[in-house]
């Protein structure tokens, strides 16, 4: 299980940032698709499944929590990681109120720190599946 290649999807409009977090996953056997915008990672939710979800809190014109909150309401049961450059208990506590499994403060090790954090939220998750199966 530790080395299940998973499918995810990346959102984040800081172009640089989202290369280097989809080379870390690939690395790792992970299938990586990237979506720059709100609308862009709507879309790519309603067409494909997803097995984990990196979501940026700071996305142009609106924020990951809006993201969350849209996908609680459409009952989406995937986890999500909520990355931000800049920490807070405010965006902590939206983030775990809407269904966020995990909160990433962005830093130095990510390409290391991500894909360990990503293996442990998705067997995390799929626990939480078999236990209420």
């Amino acid at each position: 299980m530790e080395n299940q290649a998973l499918r995810v999807l990346v959102v984040d409009d800081d172009h640089r940032y989202s290369v280097v977090l989809k080379k870390s996953l690939t690395g790792y056997g992970h299938s990586v698709v990237v979506s720059y915008s709100a609308e862009e990672a709507f879309q790519q939710l309603q067409k494909e499944q997803y097995d984990i979800l990196l979501l940026d809190y700071k996305l142009e014109g609106t924020n990951g929590i809006n993201i969350l909150q849209w996908m609680y309401g459409k009952k989406m049961d995937i986890p999500v990681i909520l990355i931000t450059g800049y920490g807070s208990d405010e965006i902590y506590e939206e983030a775990f109120k809407w269904g966020a499994a995990e909160y990433f403060v962005k830093g130095e090790m990510d390409v290391i720190r991500l894909p360990v954090m990503v293996a442990q939220v998705y067997r995390k998750f799929r626990a939480r599946k078999e236990r209420t199966k």
